[in-house]
């Protein structure tokens, strides 16, 4: 079963090593920008990009090598995960803005939603075109 999970190119399988680097890079997301915004008072739209892109190294680098297996090249791989990362940017700074300044929200409101948001969209492009040459299972 271990085995399984660890190599298999099998979309649960996917999912489930997805799943512990996004926790990982979520915790650094969350980390980075509760103390920027809390610690340092810093608002927390900004704080909350700059805790994104605080994550990105480690999700590159575990996403390329754990979650997907690629053997695609890595250069145009990084391309690639810097465009959807723009989007996911996008998406966490949009969470933050909304709950923030729209529905008057704890800034808190506004990291669980980009938690919860940007992993969907996170695996769709990671799996389907980011590291689209991935090893077999």
């Amino acid at each position: 079963m271990i085995r399984w999970l660890l190599t298999s190119g099998d979309l649960l399988a996917k999912l489930v090593r997805f799943g512990f680097i996004g926790g990982l890079s979520g915790t650094i997301y969350a980390a980075v920008t509760a103390a920027l915004v809390a610690g340092l008072g810093i608002d927390p739209v900004p704080a909350s990009v700059a805790g994104y892109c605080a994550s990105v190294p480690a999700s590159f680098l575990g996403h390329r090598r754990f979650s997907f297996r690629s053997n695609g090249h890595w250069t145009w791989e990084a391309v690639r995960f810097v465009v959807a990362q723009a989007l996911n940017i996008a998406v966490t700074a949009g969470s933050m803005h909304a709950a923030v300044h729209w529905f008057g929200s704890a800034w808190w409101w506004g990291m669980v939603a980009a938690v919860i948001l940007v992993p969907i969209a996170n695996f769709v492009f990671m799996n389907l075109w980011v590291f689209r040459n991935q090893q077999a299972g």
